[in-house]
């Protein structure tokens, strides 16, 4: 059986105060004393653990992304045989990833909906102090897409192959950004109601954009 939030030792107990707290209102707007209130814990403990207000949002981000799986990360020889096909599944298989795990957030507990959340807000305005963390954590997305993008369209090389890896991944934010606003036009509140059908629009989408003509044999 878990511990219950009153059995959690202090350090996590702030940490995921300070996850709710900062979803809720902000950084700028947070304070330390209203982190540890609501963690049930001394204020001075926020220095101690974290060293600040800035090193526990930094710890909060940190948490946050250590409970993403990881992207799936096959190995793409551009040298095989099937190296196109395999670099296609690969692309799926990213795409179909990623919105597993973000509307796992969406629909789960209040902490994990404060992540999700937390995340988006500093995914569209990265704080100086925590970019180095973004860019930890979007790295792997972004290599697998570019390793993907080299052996379907080796012809491409740097900004250009990066337009075509942010064009991706521009869809897969869309959907993070504003699920509220497309549910709305959609008129449907359970969208997407099934991931494996969007994540194959969105490859499809994708590979269409890329020009990679053996990926739609009957089109």
């Amino acid at each position: 059986m878990p511990p219950s939030d009153s059995e959690l030792p202090a350090r996590e107990r702030l940490l995921e105060a300070a996850i709710l707290c900062f979803a809720e209102k902000g950084f700028d707007a947070t304070g330390i004393r209203e982190i540890a209130g609501r963690a049930r814990a001394n204020s001075a403990l926020v220095q101690y653990h974290f060293g600040g207000k800035t090193g526990i949002y930094a710890e909060a981000l940190r948490c946050i992304f250590r409970g993403h799986n990881e992207p799936p990360m096959p190995p793409l020889d551009p040298d095989s045989q099937d190296a196109r096909a395999m670099a296609i599944r690969a692309l799926g298989a990213l795409i179909e990833h990623t919105l597993n795990e973000l509307m796992a957030c969406e629909g789960g507990s209040e902490l994990e909906k404060a992540s999700l959340l937390l995340v988006t807000r500093e995914l569209q305005n990265p704080r100086e102090s925590v970019a180095g963390l973004i860019l930890e954590h979007m790295r792997p997305t972004n290599d697998l897409l570019m390793a993907c993008l080299r052996i379907l369209r080796p012809d491409l090389e740097g900004p250009a192959a990066q337009d075509h890896v942010d064009s991706v991944l521009g869809q897969v934010v869309h959907l993070l950004h504003h699920l509220p606003l497309i549910r709305l036009v959609r008129g449907d509140p359970e969208y997407p109601r099934d991931l494996q059908a969007l994540a194959r629009h969105i490859t499809g989408f994708s590979l269409r954009g890329f020009g990679i003509p053996e990926a739609f044999p009957d089109v």
